[in-house]
């Protein structure tokens, strides 16, 4: 079992995590694959090759008490996403794209906020990533919601809290299929929903993607747009994932973005595992 593989001192801090969750977690020196994998340069390689990574990264999510979530309307239904640049979408807005940013934004804010919503149709509670290789040492920026909000008019917040926005799916759910070749499935659209809420420990959650969300009165459309100015103020952490790393961070509680870069060689470029994750059912 991987408890049996890990310093003592790594074990603490993923009990630690585990009874009080901070916004996010970096963990290093994991183990690795033996084997020179290549970078995948369409997205999938073959997951037979990836048996200590996948062993690493899973084994984390259960000691963490997280359960991994998979999407039908991504990344082919599959629970690992490659992230890794694809010279066929170098300015997509999606993790395969490079030549172009990624500005601050939650995943799949397009999805149920509610607790007890269904895990496949729900925003993932977390994101968590293994690291292959990074030599290029491109990080991802975290932005949590309490900082914006922390220079953010009350009148604003509470107006982002009133069920009065409409969020569309993002570039990624663009050729969005069933799992095994199944028929397409339509892009997931929705309406009346609020910006912030408060989640059921009592912190406050956000979905947020720059162009994926308006406002459906004047009123919302300003308080988005306040909203909008202070993100953009605002600097954010740089978290560096390397090879054999390990990072998870609450999709409701921390923006993330990603700044263009270039790719090292394609074998070889930036290579990240990204599963999603939600708080295990008790």
């Amino acid at each position: 079992m991987l408890g049996e593989q890990l310093p003592t001192a790594t074990l603490e801090r993923l009990t630690h995590w585990r009874r009080a969750p901070a916004p996010w977690l970096e963990l290093t020196g994991l183990p690795q694959t033996d084997a020179d994998v290549p970078t995948p340069r369409a997205g999938f390689c073959d997951e037979a090759l990836l048996r200590i990574p996948n062993l690493v990264h899973f084994g984390l999510l259960r000691l963490l008490g997280l359960e991994p979530v998979a999407y039908r309307w991504e990344n082919h239904g599959r629970l690992v996403r490659n992230v890794a640049p694809s010279a066929g979408a170098a300015r997509s807005q999606t993790s395969w794209g490079y030549a172009t940013g990624l500005d601050w934004h939650t995943d799949d804010s397009v999805l149920d906020h509610h607790p007890d919503g269904a895990p496949e149709e729900s925003i993932p509670h977390f994101l968590s990533f293994y690291g292959m290789r990074n030599t290029e040492r491109v990080p991802t920026w975290l932005l949590p919601v309490d900082e914006v909000l922390a220079d953010l008019p009350a009148t604003t917040a509470t107006a982002l809290r009133q069920p009065a926005f409409d969020v569309t799916a993002p570039e990624s759910y663009g050729a969005a299929s069933e799992p095994c070749g199944g028929r397409p499935a339509a892009p997931p659209v929705r309406s009346g929903v609020p910006i912030l809420w408060t989640l059921p420990d009592g912190h406050t959650g956000v979905r947020y993607g720059p162009g994926r969300v308006t406002g459906r009165t004047a009123a919302a459309q300003e308080a988005l747009t306040r909203f909008a100015e202070r993100v953009a103020a605002c600097k954010g952490v740089p978290i560096m994932v390397e090879a054999g790393g390990f990072h998870v961070f609450d999709n409701r509680r921390v923006m993330h973005r990603r700044l263009p870069f270039e790719p090292a060689a394609p074998d070889h470029a930036r290579w990240l595992r990204r599963c999603y994750a939600r708080t295990a059912a008790a």
